[in-house]
């Protein structure tokens, strides 16, 4: 048992260094959050939190929970002061979700080793900026900046923050949004109502690569997955799921320039189920590629499969997969 699993957090705290630890391994979230904090307003709707950035944008999501409870205690001294406990959790998805959503990987906070940036996900700590390459960064930079008029599909969608980001970045803009959690659907569409985005569709399924209906390991908010060896929740929820072959004729795609897989462990069959949109749309494509199944990391697997379908694929240190089709290049 380690020392943090031993001592509750009212006397971690006070251990000498403990403080200044989490301080130097959440470096770049506390500044980026006393950067954001002056935008920011916060509220209940009911028993649903909200955050309201610059008096216009509005998410509503989850209260914050036990592991970022503890988080925040311990961090507490360093964060704006006006920042609720209740809404701790709701400003890191803000962070992390929209104002570096997944869908661009062009976008990561500038200065901070991975190292400093607890908090984050694994894009934003492997991202297009991380590649050593000059050339491949240039490249995929300019592939990934999201255009007017672009079509976007993303499969785990999680609460929609990824899809008003790109609708006020971009004009024109269609958004397919796809997400298994019936929770995190349903403030999904509300988010998406609310702040009224134009384009813009969801569906509650989860992707995988035939219709059928499984069980989804649910925890809280987006630690969701079909993949048991990936992920067992504290509950399962019965979803039905969709291929990306059937959600490309369910939203009747003509058009697709950006695909984004975060799927917690079925990228793997997201792809395999979805031959057709792929070898016919020939979207851009970043999926989560740092877990493993079988022994071998998805990175690994699904870079195989799109090389197979003549994609171009990117894999940073860390994963993280870029991918673009040949002919495009």
């Amino acid at each position: 048992m380690t020392l943090r699993e031993q001592i509750p957090v009212g006397l971690k705290v006070l251990v000498p260094g403990y403080r200044a630890g989490w301080r130097a391994r959440t470096a770049c979230f506390l500044a980026e959050t006393a950067a954001l904090a002056p935008r920011l307003r916060y509220g209940w709707d009911d028993r649903t939190p909200w955050i309201e950035i610059d008096a216009q944008t509005r998410f509503y999501g989850f209260e914050t929970e036990l592991e970022n409870r503890e988080l925040f205690a311990i961090l507490r001294p360093n964060l704006p002061h006006a920042l609720p406990l209740s809404h701790f959790r709701l400003v890191k998805d803000v962070l992390t979700r929209f104002l570096y959503p997944h869908m661009r990987p062009d976008l990561k906070p500038v200065g901070y080793l991975a190292d400093a940036m607890f908090g984050f996900h694994g894009q934003h700590k492997d991202a297009i900026a991380d590649l050593p390459d000059a050339s491949e960064r240039a490249l995929l930079t300019e592939a990934f900046r999201p255009k007017n008029g672009e079509v976007f599909l993303d499969c785990g969608a999680f609460i929609g923050m990824g899809e008003v980001h790109l609708a006020q970045a971009i004009s024109g803009g269609r958004y397919y949004a796809i997400e298994a959690s019936h929770a995190c659907h349903e403030l999904l569409e509300r988010n998406l109502q609310h702040n009224k985005i134009e384009g813009a569709r969801a569906i509650h399924r989860a992707v995988w690569n035939e219709d059928t209906e499984l069980h989804l390991e649910a925890s809280y908010a987006q630690a969701n997955s079909l993949v048991r060896a990936i992920h067992v929740g504290m509950r399962t929820e019965t979803v039905r799921t969709i291929s990306l072959d059937d959600a490309m004729t369910h939203f009747e795609l003509d058009r697709l320039d950006m695909l984004s897989l975060t799927l917690n462990g079925a990228e793997v069959e997201a792809i395999r189920g979805g031959q057709t949109l792929l070898g016919r749309l020939r979207p851009r494509i970043r999926l989560a590629g740092w877990y493993e199944r079988d022994g071998r990391k998805i990175w690994q697997i699904t870079k195989d499969q799109l090389e197979a379908l003549n994609y171009w694929v990117f894999v940073g240190p860390r994963g993280n997969v870029m991918a673009l089709p040949r002919e495009r290049t």
